[in-house]
This record gives C-alpha cells, sequence and structure tokens, in this order.
C-alpha cells in the first residue's frame, strides 16, 4: 500500500491502523504492503514509478475515506460497538486526505517553478 511505504519514509512503519469493529470480540483484518486491492491491477511498468505510487496512494485515501462513512453510519445505527473506533477512522481519512492535498500542493509548486525556469 502507498501509505505503508509513506510511513516507512516518514519512519513510522511499525505502525499499523485499525479497522471498525462491530463487536469488541471481533479481530480486524488487515491488507500486507505486498498484498493487492482487490479490483485493482498495477502494470509492471506503474509498479516502481511516481505515478503507479500516486495512483495507490489516491485509492488508499479513497479507500480510508469509505471506510470513515461506513464507521459513522455504524455509529448511527448503534451497530459499532467503540466510539474510539470511529473517531480514529474519521482522523485517519482526515489526515491521509490532509497529505495528500499537501502532496498535491507541493508538486503543483515544483511544476510552477519549473515551467518559469528560463532556459
Amino acid at each position: 500500500m502507498a501509505i505503508d511505504a509513506l510511513r516507512q519514509l516518514s519512519g513510522l512503519g511499525g505502525m499499523r491502523t485499525q479497522s471498525v469493529r462491530t463487536s469488541p470480540l471481533e479481530v480486524p483484518v488487515h491488507r500486507e504492503a505486498g498484498e493487492a486491492r482487490p479490483g485493482t491491477e498495477t502494470g509492471g511498468a506503474q509498479q516502481g514509478s511516481f505515478y503507479g505510487l500516486m495512483k495507490s496512494f489516491a485509492a488508499d485515501v479513497n479507500d480510508l475515506q469509505f471506510e470513515k462513512g461506513n464507521a459513522i453510519d455504524m455509529l448511527v445505527t448503534g451497530e459499532a460497538a467503540d466510539v474510539h473506533q470511529v473517531m480514529v477512522a474519521v482522523e485517519q481519512a482526515g489526515i491521509a486526505l490532509d497529505l495528500m492535498l499537501e502532496i498535491r500542493n507541493k508538486i503543483l509548486e515544483g511544476y510552477q517553478e519549473l515551467i518559469r525556469m528560463q532556459v
């Protein structure tokens, strides 16, 4: 996952996320760093590229947004076992989205600086 790759770059590689549990005894299931997301394919040329990393990161952020929505729905309907897990999911999705927007802003700033360069 792209988020795991960014965690390794930032030194937070040992931290794992938790999914929202519907029962206190339920064990959350996580995808491993090398495991592909269901329904997505990565081409050989894109796998190591910046484009592939950003595409994967955007898909991960999208997944976190959907998990946040599901967690809120579960809380509203009374299915969520722990409010803390719902808040963790909401904050995780918010932080991931903020990070993605900051990365986008830095890329645009770099592009604009390249355009301003005189040859």
